[in-house]
């Protein structure tokens, strides 16, 4: 029998990817975003399909989506249709609300009410226990540069204290572990108060909650690209323990152990260089087409090909000749291993007031053909600026399937919705490269944890 799960402040899945490849049961995510769910469900539909050996159907709408709107119409007649028992699954686990309270903000859903739904699940399909939660709840008024941009506001924001609905689902489900993904900034965020109070909170529900191998906390933060991911991503895994069920306390997973490993430059080039030229403005949102270049892939480009019929949300965004221009001096400079700064434009390509504040002097970067990429955020959502293709002939920012090769998705993952809304489920996942080394180590913890349980 799989373990089950409970995935909290999903996204687009991220985090889920991971556990869901490990053969873990996710019987519910919550999630507020309507597209970033949309996402979800189609996810859930290829794991759902894939362990019944159905990927043609996945496969057939795969290379069906057009619009949205046909997405929705195709996934009810390629899917659905067949399987109505899929449908059910989807519709109950697939949870769009927004963690609140109900009686003074519509459309959110209160810890109890989310626990009574996901018992409602859990009766249903006769589950008895949870193994494990998992999620992180957003990070923008924990990360630096979020803060840094709402500044007083960041004190006041509701989402510093988002994880109290995730401490109530951790107390009501009393799993062995849990996994809070987070950003660097938590450990600093009301002035280094609210770290402190969330280890504490859970402490008192019987919870340890550790970062790292370091007693310093500061000293857990990882490195994306030293566990596989093609990205210099900086981020916090949390692990949660139920006390009880490690008398001799926990030990952090050494998460090198089931890191994948290539033989080959963790670069740009070797990310995203076999995928079609495009210039800016050219592409699709969905259905792209079959794989054309198929020859000399590098062994990233392999794994994440894997299992995919061709490219999806391949199309990139227009852009304002300016831009182009300035695009074009920056990819020359980054093959020179250079980098022009925004005061260092021409004066007719400088078009902002404050031009003398720093924080538009790295407004335009390219990822680099033989660096390794840099994070993916959610704000490649508003211009592809900070998110420039290394490559001079087409001038151009990177495609949602580009920021997601980063991320290291597959490319079998579809994600749903208008383009800006898929850039952000992009850019605010978990890669899911990371979450598979991650849900290894949960693995790997709970069969520990049975066996000592079974002599």
């Amino acid at each position: 029998m799989p373990d089950h799960v409970i995935d909290l402040f999903s996204g687009a899945g991220g985090l889920t990817e991971g556990f869901a490849s490990e053969g873990f049961n996710i019987i519910a995510h919550i999630e507020k975003d309507i597209w970033a769910c949309e996402t979800l469900k189609t996810r859930v539909c290829y794991h759902w399909l894939k362990n019944l050996n159905q990927m043609d159907a996945y496969f057939k709408y795969f290379m069906s989506t057009d619009t949205q709107e046909s997405n929705l119409i195709n996934k009810d007649k390629l899917i659905y249709s067949k399987f109505p028992d899929l449908k059910k699954w989807v519709e109950q686990s697939v949870i769009n609300r927004t963690f609140g309270d109900p009686s003074m903000t519509p459309n959110t859903i209160s810890s109890r009410d989310a626990i009574e739904h996901i018992k409602k699940i859990a009766k249903k399909d006769g589950i008895q226990t949870i193994s494990a939660v998992i999620g992180g709840p957003p990070c923008q008024a924990y990360s630096l540069i979020g803060r840094g941009r709402m500044k007083e506001l960041a004190s006041k924001d509701d989402r510093n204290f988002l994880f109290r609905y995730y401490l109530d689902i951790v107390k009501e489900f009393r799993p062995k572990l849990f996994v809070f993904e987070n950003v660097p900034g938590i450990l600093t965020a009301q002035k280094g108060m609210l770290f402190p109070e969330i280890r504490e909170e859970f402490s008192r529900i019987g919870y340890g909650f550790i970062s790292g191998s370091s007693t310093s906390d500061h000293d857990n933060i990882i490195q994306c690209n030293n566990y596989g991911i093609y990205q210099t991503r900086k981020r916090l895994i949390l692990f949660g323990y139920l006390k009880s069920a490690y008398p001799n306390g926990f030990t952090y997973p050494d998460f090198k152990k089931y890191m994948y490993h290539t033989n080959e430059p963790m670069t740009t080039e070797n990310a995203i260089s076999d995928l079609p030229g495009l210039h800016a403005g050219q592409g699709t949102d969905f259905w792209y087409g079959r794989y054309i270049n198929n020859t000399h892939l590098s062994e990233y480009q392999k794994l994440l090909r894997k299992d995919s019929p061709g490219i999806a949300n391949y199309r990139s965004r227009s852009n304002r000749k300016a831009d182009l221009e300035i695009y074009s001096l920056e990819i020359a400079a980054s093959l020179e291993g250079k980098k022009i700064y925004y005061s260092e434009l021409p004066e007719s390509l400088q078009f902002h007031n404050n031009r003398e504040k720093k924080v538009f002097e790295d407004r335009f970067r390219v990822h680099g053909f033989s660096e390794v990429p840099h994070t993916i955020v959610a704000h490649i959502s508003k211009d592809g600026h900070y998110n420039i293709h290394p490559d001079p002939k087409q001038c151009r920012s990177l495609t949602v399937r580009e920021a997601a090769r980063i991320q290291s998705f597959p490319d079998n993952y579809i994600f749903e919705g208008p383009r800006t809304s898929q850039y952000v489920q992009v850019g605010n996942a978990v890669p899911p490269m990371l979450s598979r080394v991650i849900a290894k180590a949960v693995k790997d913890e709970l069969i520990k944890l049975e066996g000592g349980n079974n002599g």
